[in-house]
């Protein structure tokens, strides 16, 4: 399967594990602090100079016809060029221009000078911030091209299965037209044809099959005999006729879309290869069951403190002295100190900080956890050490096999071991100084096609949960009957439910999105912006389907947006917000919070006592001003919580390295 129009990129590329210590990042971090602006770069002042040029390849050629040995020419040049450095704009502009063409011909799509300007960020590897509705799907797939004709094999990220795959076929003919090959992976592809997909130009896959692979491949059997074999060496062993060892071709250059999402907000989950093994280590049922018991029996303050920011509890010496006196008598592993506390403090986690329709949900084939950051289920996933257990005894589920660890890696660890790394998304700001520190990814600023034209009334903040919902269905009621859609965000499942059935009680018919039906809610969220239409939903991150307006919405005032509830990083609000005036269209941001949100709430009776405060003297616009505070707050201790995590895994990965095992 390997690409017609230029040679076969060197065997498995990679960038080596960086040797990155904790002074190099405490060092990233006070740099970072002391130039904020050092993170993000505005469009700079050749951009539009570049897409002038490519502009004026591709008149040139936009009459001829399709000569793919013009194309290989180019294609050559490019590829040396890429060898040496940064690729002046000259050499990639032609090559550009081919594939702006031929996605004209074959897709009937011409790009737009920002989505041209953006696979120029992409080949300069930082991420582009771009806004939604300017086309990012169409971007990515010409930024894969333009990186494989210069020799590189690439991984496109999308943010799940079905859009790997409606990706992949959408823009299939393109690649097929400039003589590239391109495939998908998914859930639903076997291992044993993973490696043949793998040879292709371009891959498109969610993040996880792609780092689940990687693992594999330094997990499997056949990696740990050849392991440590110079890559020439490898090589000859291959040619002798051995098995191929590895189902990757190589971390050589990734496209991630939604990359604030997938690098920020999910690097806080290690990604554990894991295979079943019953009653590891005597950690069976009867022992899940006398540990839950006794975490039951724990008081916190007393017993045990937690950490919302870790999703960790910690047990104080009370506490341990507590368990001790409830274990007496116990067998197995409840009965042996280290493990019991690590056990205990696993389920106080499991009752105490998992909530059903927020983190996990319940169906007909078990647990299913909750992507925070994109409200997806993920019944593939399973929480380690005990706690996937836990959860499932305290919904009185029958416990799932406990699985043995293979191999495990964060996104922080395994993205900056692509040799070329560059990224879109519509709120990259916020996150550049993370960007910048954990995986060296510049921000580049890009300016909308269309002035943004959208209103923002007045913040609404309502003293309970009830009224809050209330109001919010009265607001969508009269909003629908004028004709507009409305898009109602909520932060979790329970919300999104509870928003329904005020609805249902008002006579309002709407769609509510459940997170468990991609394909659906990919045609319902392609059909939301018909006049009338009311949406429920989670937050929007990643779904990546756009809302188009029928010309009757865009003529009463465009897609109405209301806000429910602020969410623990201002990123994922505006990924929401971000829903309306899609390049220059009309559209409003409706807030409509409550003093009982979990924004408030999490933070104790002292916060909420504060904010009804602000709300009494100085209305809406100061409460909204103390939430905000409280939001940063929750924003840094997530921060901190990664940079924890990325500690704890460079401790980890030295200690592996001096005890001469690698997973």
């Amino acid at each position: 399967m390997a690409s017609r129009i230029l040679p076969d990129i060197e065997d498995y590329p990679e960038r080596p594990a960086v040797a990155f210590t904790d002074w190099d990042a405490r060092i990233l971090r006070i740099l970072s602090r002391l130039d904020p602006r050092r993170s993000v770069r505005r469009s700079w002042g050749g951009a539009h100079r570049f897409a002038r040029v490519v502009a004026a390849e591709s008149q040139k050629i936009r009459n001829d016809a399709f000569d793919l040995e013009r194309l290989r020419q180019k294609s050559l040049v490019l590829r040396r060029s890429t060898r040496r450095g940064r690729v002046p704009d000259s050499v990639l502009a032609p090559v550009l221009a081919e594939v702006c063409e031929a996605a004209f011909r074959v897709l009937g799509k011409r790009p737009f000078d920002v989505q041209v300007v953006v696979v120029r960020t992409l080949f300069d590897g930082e991420v582009a911030e771009m806004g939604t509705g300017e086309g990012k799907s169409l971007t990515a797939a010409i930024g894969a091209a333009a990186l494989a004709l210069s020799g590189r094999r690439v991984h496109v990220m999308t943010v799940n299965d079905y859009l790997a795959a409606r990706d992949a076929e959408t823009f299939g003919p393109l690649f097929v037209e400039l003589g590239l090959t391109a495939t998908h992976v998914t859930d639903e592809t076997a291992l044993d044809g993973r490696k043949e997909k793998y040879r292709a130009d371009v891959v498109f896959s969610a993040a996880k099959n792609i780092l689940f692979d990687y693992l594999r491949d330094k997990t499997g059997p056949e990696a740990d005999q050849l392991h440590g074999l110079p890559r020439k060496l490898l090589n000859l062993v291959r040619a002798e006729g051995a098995a191929e060892v590895s189902i990757l071709q190589g971390l050589d250059a990734v496209i991630v879309d939604e990359a604030d999402s997938v690098l920020i907000d999910q690097a806080a989950t290690p990604f554990i290869l894991s295979a079943g093994e019953a009653a590891l280590g005597g950690l069976d049922t009867p022992t899940l069951l006398k540990t839950l018991e006794m975490a039951r029996a724990l008081q916190e303050g007393a017993d045990f403190r937690r950490s919302e920011s870790l999703r960790r509890v910690t047990l104080t010496d009370t506490g341990r002295k507590h368990l001790t006196l409830l274990a007496k008598g116990t067998v197995g592993l409840a009965a042996v100190a280290p493990v019991r506390e690590h056990l205990a403090a696993q389920a106080l986690v499991a009752l105490n900080m998992l909530e059903k329709n927020r983190d996990y949900v319940v169906t007909e084939k078990g647990l299913a956890i909750i992507d925070e950051s994109t409200g997806r289920l993920m019944p593939d996933r399973q929480w380690s050490e005990g706690l996937h257990q836990f959860v499932e005894l305290k919904e009185g589920l029958e416990p799932s096999e406990i699985r043995r660890t293979l191999g495990r890696i964060t996104f922080q660890r395994f993205f900056p071991r692509y040799r070329h790394i560059c990224g879109m998304t519509g709120t990259a700001r916020a996150a550049a100084r993370e960007l910048d520190e954990v995986y060296g990814l510049k921000v580049r600023r890009i300016l909308p096609r269309r002035p943004d034209i959208r209103r923002w009334p007045k913040i609404a903040i309502l003293p309970d949960a009830k009224t809050k919902w209330a109001a919010v269905a009265k607001l969508a009621a009269g909003l629908s009957a004028s004709g507009v859609p409305v898009l109602i965000g909520t932060r979790s499942l329970d919300a999104s439910q509870a928003c329904s059935a005020v609805l249902h009680e008002s006579g309002l018919s709407h769609a509510l999105l459940t997170a468990e039906h991609v394909a659906q809610e990919a045609e319902i969220i392609s059909g939301a912006g018909q006049s009338g239409c009311v949406t429920v939903a989670t937050n929007m991150a990643g779904r990546g389907t756009d809302i188009l307006l029928s010309d009757a919405s865009r003529q009463g005032g465009g897609l109405q947006v209301i806000l429910t509830e602020l969410h623990g990083n201002s990123r994922i609000d505006r990924q929401l917000c971000g829903r309306c005036g899609r390049q220059g269209d009309p559209g409003a941001v409706h807030r409509v919070l409550s003093l009982e949100d979990e924004i408030v709430t999490s933070e104790g009776p002292l916060a909420v006592g504060m904010l009804r405060f602000l709300l009494k003297i100085g209305g809406p616009r100061l409460c909204h001003a103390g939430m905000i505070v409280l939001q940063n707050r929750q924003t840094r201790r997530a921060e901190r919580g990664r940079a924890d995590l990325a500690r704890q895994e460079r401790k980890r990965e030295r200690q592996l390295a001096l005890s001469g095992h690698m997973e």
